[in-house]
């Protein structure tokens, strides 16, 4: 099976964050270019890739596409395979929103990648957003 990057970056993003499956086997996280995390693919991750993967693979290579910059306020994203010349999706989305066309057969695949390296990169580097209730600061004093 082939290594496949899905990527997403824009001026609403850290940098550029991308998801890179290797073979079905190994998985790598990078941001801004550099490796972040990697490790091997668990056997959950692999039953819900493979079929997407492989229905992924067979559809046809598109001859270019245009590019898609997101915008100011947008993000855009791309699913890629190796040794092909242009991505197979390329497209402007606006932060938060799923990567996907109505109906195309890659919608699902861009789905879980985008879950995937969201998860990989919380994982990371969770956000610590607490709040404190004035009643919890009289109880620590």
């Amino acid at each position: 099976m082939k290594t496949v990057t899905y990527e997403r970056n824009g001026r609403t993003n850290t940098g550029a964050q991308a998801v890179r499956v290797e073979g079905m086997r190994h998985l790598r996280v990078l941001e801004q270019g550099e490796t972040v995390v990697e490790r091997d693919l668990t056997k959950e991750e692999v039953e819900r890739l493979r079929p997407l993967l492989e229905e992924a693979e067979h559809q046809e290579a598109p001859a270019a596409l245009e590019p898609a910059a997101g915008g100011p306020r947008g993000m855009a994203v791309s699913l890629a395979f190796e040794d092909e010349e242009t991505p197979r999706v390329r497209m402007a989305v606006h932060p938060g929103q799923a990567a996907r066309r109505e109906g195309t057969p890659y919608d699902a695949l861009l789905e879980e990648l985008d879950a995937l390296l969201t998860d990989e990169l919380h994982a990371r580097a969770p956000r610590h957003a607490h709040a404190v209730l004035p009643h919890e600061l009289r109880q620590e004093e």
